[in-house]
């Protein structure tokens, strides 16, 4: 198992994405380890506001260490308002061989669950099978990471 890189404290936890698709959403790691060399949306935005150097940090997670308490005080603030929470637009809440960031994101989904909220969410790594214990309503998928050699073109 791969150890998160450090651990940082947010202010808030969810928030309204302003996409069209979107309702609010969840980012409770900082960093993905899947390293994409296509231009990253994740990575370009929060290297453009500046919450990351570059690509080496980029790639060695941080756990948010107060997931967990935030939604704690968020939840019953904003359940009314909430159709949705979006796991997650700037990380990934399964990667692969990270048990840590895992094991976050299943205790904030079935927060959210027993909340009366549903989760949606994208990952490129793997859906854990404890996901079946989790709300019917949620929608999981994955996306897939393309290796494509450019010398074939």
């Amino acid at each position: 198992m791969n150890k998160v890189k450090g651990y940082i404290k947010r202010k808030s936890m969810l928030y309204v994405t302003g996409v069209e698709y979107g309702d609010y959403t969840m980012n409770h790691v900082l960093g993905c380890t899947h390293g994409c060399k296509y231009p990253c949306y994740a990575f370009m935005m929060q290297k453009r506001f500046g919450k990351i150097k570059g690509y080496e940090q980029w790639v060695e997670p941080y756990l948010v260490s107060n997931t967990l308490e935030l939604l704690d005080k968020e939840i019953p603030k904003l359940k009314d308002k909430i159709k949705f929470v979006q796991l997650c637009f700037t990380t990934d809440p399964f990667m692969v061989g990270y048990e840590e960031i895992c094991d976050m994101s299943l205790k904030a989904i079935q927060k959210l669950n027993d909340a009366g909220i549903k989760c949606v969410v994208l990952t490129k790594g793997i859906l854990p099978a404890e996901l079946a214990n989790c709300s019917k309503d949620n929608e999981y998928g994955i996306t897939l990471i393309s290796f494509l050699n450019p010398g074939i073109w």
